[in-house]
């Protein structure tokens, strides 16, 4: 956590996750790592109870750092498992581009959204030719707008988000926007805590479907299996015999 690419710090029972990688906030292996460092300190911290996730630079994330080859299994370290571990309020305030895996961070990361007028969220799958997740962000936007929003690929505005009610507040520029966020967070805050967890887990479990169910219990599963193998020796070894065109020699680790 204490990565610069990642700003971690809890003051007054609230804990700031702010990206700092800028000027796109990319989430590279190293942000990844420390984000999912970050959230299971924060699920398990007794001093923490509630985060307000932001970003440092003109824009909240444009997504994945692509230029890194084996990124898959890191990128999942960045989203909380919000259905399942992490129970606790998680408020985003976004501003600027919100784009790609960065777009999922803002959507199904936090809990509770701010957003400035002027930001944009962006899906632009369809101009690339490729799909990722979209069953993740079906709950959170109403059917057609969603449909319009996911097949052209043009951007949403911060206003627009909100009129649909894709985020819960919108406000006039980055300045007011981490003022507000606050406030909400020390609400939360001073609430009970275990009533805000039962909360959270029964409105998250009311909106899992069968799909999200399956994707959820696909990625306890990549956790447990699958993640070792990618940060184990041999799969680096693998990967480089590959590229030297030479048998590899695994070590078991």
């Amino acid at each position: 956590m204490a990565k610069d690419v990642l700003l971690y710090e809890v003051k007054d029972k609230i804990a700031y996750l702010t990206l700092n990688n800028p000027p796109r906030n990319l989430l590279n292996p190293d942000l990844c790592i420390a984000l999912g460092e970050a959230w299971a300190h924060f699920a398990t911290d007794p001093e923490s109870r509630v985060a307000v996730l932001s970003a440092n630079g003109p824009d909240f994330s444009f997504g994945a750092d692509l230029r890194h080859q084996g990124l898959l299994g890191d990128l999942r370290k960045a989203f909380p498992q919000n259905e399942t571990k992490i129970l606790k309020p998680i408020i985003g305030a976004v501003h600027g581009t919100i784009a790609g895996s960065g777009y999922g961070l803002a959507t199904y990361g936090t809990d509770i959204t701010y957003a400035t007028e002027d930001a944009e969220f962006i899906f632009g799958e369809a101009w690339v030719g490729i799909v990722g997740s979209v069953m993740e962000y079906s709950p959170y936007m109403p059917f057609k707008i969603a449909l319009e929003f996911y097949l052209t690929g043009q951007p949403m505005t911060g206003r627009r988000a909100y009129e649909v009610g894709f985020v819960n507040h919108v406000v006039k520029d980055k300045d007011e926007l981490m003022t507000e966020a606050v406030k909400m967070a020390e609400i939360l805050r001073d609430n009970a805590p275990l009533t805000l967890r039962t909360i959270k887990f029964g409105h998250y479990k009311n909106m899992e479907s069968a799909g999200r169910k399956a994707m959820r219990l696909a990625q306890e599963e990549f956790d447990a299996f699958i993640q070792p193998q990618l940060d184990s020796e041999d799969f680096k070894e693998g990967f480089a015999a590959l590229k030297e065109n030479r048998k590899p020699v695994f070590k078991g680790r």
